[in-house]
């Protein structure tokens, strides 16, 4: 007889939909390069690895840059090849804002079925 399984799917948090604001959450606290991002996402516990995942994260800032919400500058003080480095638009702090909004509701939604559940007994 199959088992249901249940996860963190049934509440919409997988992981992967979090990468857009917690990158755009990390541009507005400090512009920043590819790698770093993939760095500093793993206090998040999303683990950037390998090359695939490096071409992800590329294609989703490019697509933040398409649509407004990062902007570019280009970091040439270190040798080697100039680095693209992203920071936060008025657009993206006003996604970010919704991202935010969106969190504190799904927080009080996680609240009430955890208090819930601990009432079971």
């Amino acid at each position: 007889m199959p088992r249901f399984r249940a996860g963190p799917r049934g509440f919409g948090a997988r992981k992967g939909f979090w990468i857009e604001p917690f990158v755009l959450l990390l541009v507005a606290e400090k512009p920043s390069h590819g790698y770093e991002l993939a760095s500093r996402l793993s206090e998040f516990g999303i683990l950037i690895n390998g090359v695939g995942q490096m071409g992800n994260l590329y294609r989703l800032l490019s697509q933040l840059e398409s649509l407004g919400l990062v902007a570019v500058d280009w970091d040439t003080s270190n040798p080697g090849p100039a680095r693209k480095v992203y920071k936060i638009t008025r657009g993206g702090l006003s996604v970010l804002q919704n991202y935010a909004e969106e969190a504190s509701s799904l927080k009080l939604f996680i609240d009430k079925f955890l208090q819930r559940y601990a009432n079971l007994g």
